[in-house]
């Protein structure tokens, strides 16, 4: 993987989590041009900024280095089709919605009785 293939999934997690380019930038107490140029591949990401970026994005490092999402069934979920498409489509979804559908899961299982 090269910077530019890098700076074009770190703006596709930016966008994906919902957050602006101001957003981020107060995030990591960085000016909102390195981050314009971070996503242009024109500077080099350290090791904590990508650790601090995958955090903020609600991403796996490793997401940042696949060319394209490989089938995994190592976790629990991927198991069954149902709940890898909701994780997949709720981890696009941005952050504030994230909160909104775990608080109404919350509620659901609680509510119904089925967890305690």
């Amino acid at each position: 993987m090269n910077r530019l293939d890098l700076s074009k999934k770190l703006k596709i997690a930016r966008i994906e989590s919902g957050l602006k380019q101001e957003e981020i930038a107060e995030l990591m107490c960085l000016p909102i041009s390195a981050i314009s140029v971070i996503e242009k591949g024109t500077r080099k990401v350290d090791v904590i900024e990508l650790v601090k970026f995958a955090e903020y994005y609600s991403k796996p490092i490793e997401w940042f280095f696949h060319e394209e999402e490989q089938e995994n069934y190592r976790r629990w979920y991927d198991k069954d089709k149902k709940l890898a498409e909701a994780l997949k489509l709720l981890k696009k979804a941005p952050v504030k919605y994230q909160k909104s559908c775990a608080c109404a899961i919350i509620g659901f299982l609680k509510e119904s009785g089925l967890i305690k």
